[in-house]
């Protein structure tokens, strides 16, 4: 680590010492020592600016009010006529880094296995199964005689390779046209793969959610971890039911707003005017930062030897619980450059997401923005002139928090490279919740094939009359409003009679929806790399 040393205004709220500062790119730090000094751009009194006098940069009525991390310290020797000075930093609360909470180990109610469950799941070593034995050996001796030929044609073709190296010259065009044809292969590659996108993106589009019951496999083992709801506003659902471990180590916050106001309140409370730096003034700061801060700023700030300005840094001021890892939901829709080129923005797909001051890479998945219902659908793509809701693990923020999406280097910007740079998706924050219901949904379909009144025979949703049975107590549903259930199977190849609310038609389709929680892609300790 190194000393970072930065000078400049205090903008927006006051600046509190016991709050951490974020640095882009590289994350959240806490001030080592602070100091409000006279501004350099402001006239003096005798003509001049205070950056033109000799040693005045320190100077400020009543001298020069340092913090560090031992507490208070006042400077005598910068001193003016006042002789007494207020108090700018109070460091005796200072904000920790601890982004993740500690995941409970017991909280899962699992048992650990015994020694025989283990012994019994460790694979069985070589030479151990039985009748197999000779089978096996015979394998065993056909590959090591084969691996042991390879070795001796790959001496004797790197030996000859060895003696023409010496009369081999390199050939700079054509290593350049390989490399040009690689490089066209690949771009050739990222365009099926992008167009492959587009076509699944339309067929979603046109049919939702259906997906085709596997022929091979049972569907009750297929779709063992989904479920039947009578209705996804209405039917209950668990927010605390079956998580996943990562959820142990996010912070969960039962009202974001409420809290996010009474944060703000108590803060304007506990600290003092005199413990902070009011906005307006100029202020000296030091940090302790990485030293990839070098690569990514430079050493030094200001107008270099070459005339050249540095970007400016912004460094902002977390507020109460900023330093909490949780879940965060932002509103997204595609930008115009987006749509114009058609960009296929698929669920879990990397993204470079400037949220407020922050920017991190994330695989944010997307659902229905509806804010009526506790329960919210799963879309698999973000479509054209649509907004949904992002959800990723992320720091928690205050609102409000715009929200730009950019795409990283790979097959999505190879693909369409006019977006290179540019924001393909925008939106802001919407809350900080971890306890928001996100379900996938899958529509198993099947066609009526012999019609009477209210009553169907129903074939290809099913293949097997065990899976007609297991799934019997879900509702069905057909894309004429129709709303019925299975009655009984019919025969062996998974037809089934069933029962509706109304007259069924023969071109009519039965529909099965299927249900299942689904969570953000968890990519590991959270990093501010975009790499």
């Amino acid at each position: 680590e190194g000393l970072l040393e930065v000078e400049g205004y205090v903008r927006g709220l006051d600046l509190s010492a016991e709050r951490l500062l974020h640095v882009p790119g590289l994350g959240d730090f806490a001030i080592e020592s602070a100091a409000v000094v006279a501004d350099p751009l402001r006239p003096r009194r005798g003509g001049g600016t205070a950056a033109s006098a000799a040693g005045s940069s320190m100077e400020v009525e009543g001298g020069v009010m340092e913090c560090d991390g031992a507490g208070m310290e006042f400077d005598e020797a910068g001193g003016g006529a006042g002789g007494g000075g207020q108090r700018l930093l109070s460091a005796r609360r200072v904000m920790d880094r601890e982004y993740e909470a500690e995941p409970d180990s017991l909280a899962g109610e699992q048992t650990w296995p015994t020694e025989a469950e283990l012994a019994a799941a460790r694979p069985a070593p070589p030479g151990a199964r039985g009748d197999d034995d000779d089978y096996q050996r015979g394998w065993t001796g056909a590959l090591d005689a084969e691996s042991d030929a390879e070795g001796e044609s790959d001496g004797e073709g790197g030996a000859a390779m060895g003696q023409a190296m010496g009369g081999y010259s390199d050939d700079d065009e054509a290593m350049d046209a390989d490399e040009e044809a690689a490089a066209e292969e690949d771009d050739g590659a990222a365009r099926r793969a992008y167009l492959q996108q587009r076509a699944a993106r339309d067929e979603d589009a046109k049919f939702p959610d259906e997906v085709d019951t596997p022929v091979d496999v049972a569907a009750r083992v297929r779709f063992a971890r989904y479920r039947g709801l009578a209705s996804l506003k209405s039917s209950p659902w668990h927010p605390r039911e079956n998580l996943p471990p990562e959820y142990g180590r996010v912070f969960h916050f039962e009202h974001w707003p409420t809290l996010q106001r009474q944060a703000l309140k108590e803060q304007a409370v506990d600290e003092p005017p005199e413990g902070r730096a009011p906005a307006g003034s100029y202020v000296r700061l030091q940090l302790r930062v990485p030293r990839r801060f070098v690569e990514l700023y430079g050493a030094e700030g200001g107008v270099g030897q070459a005339g050249e300005a540095a970007a400016p840094l912004v460094l902002s001021s977390l507020n109460t619980h900023e330093n909490r890892l949780a879940v965060l939901h932002f509103t997204l829709s595609l930008t115009a450059a987006a749509e114009a080129a058609e960009l296929v923005l698929r669920g879990k797909a990397p993204l470079v997401l400037q949220a407020g001051f922050r920017r991190y890479a994330a695989r944010p998945i997307f659902s229905e923005d509806n804010r009526r219902s506790t329960k919210h659908k799963l879309e698999r793509f973000v479509q054209p002139g649509r907004q949904v809701v992002a959800t990723v693990y992320a720091p928690a923020m205050y609102a409000p928090c715009p929200l730009l999406a950019f795409l990283p280097d790979g097959e999505a910007l190879r693909a369409t490279p006019q977006l290179a740079g540019l924001p393909v998706a925008s939106g802001a924050l919407l809350s900080v919740d971890a306890d928001r219901i996100i379900l996938k949904r899958i529509l198993l379909t099947g066609a009526p094939f012999r019609c009477h009144k209210k009553k169907a025979s129903v074939r290809w949703m099913f293949f097997s009359p065990d899976d007609v049975r297991w799934f019997k107590p879900v509702e069905l549903h057909t894309k004429f409003g129709r709303k019925g259930h299975i009655r009984s199977s019919l025969g062996t190849h998974g037809y089934m009679k069933c029962y509706f609310d109304g007259t069924m038609q023969q071109h009519d389709t039965v529909c099965m929806s299927l249900y299942k929680r689904a969570f953000p892609k968890w990519s590991g300790p959270f990093s501010y790399e975009c790499e």
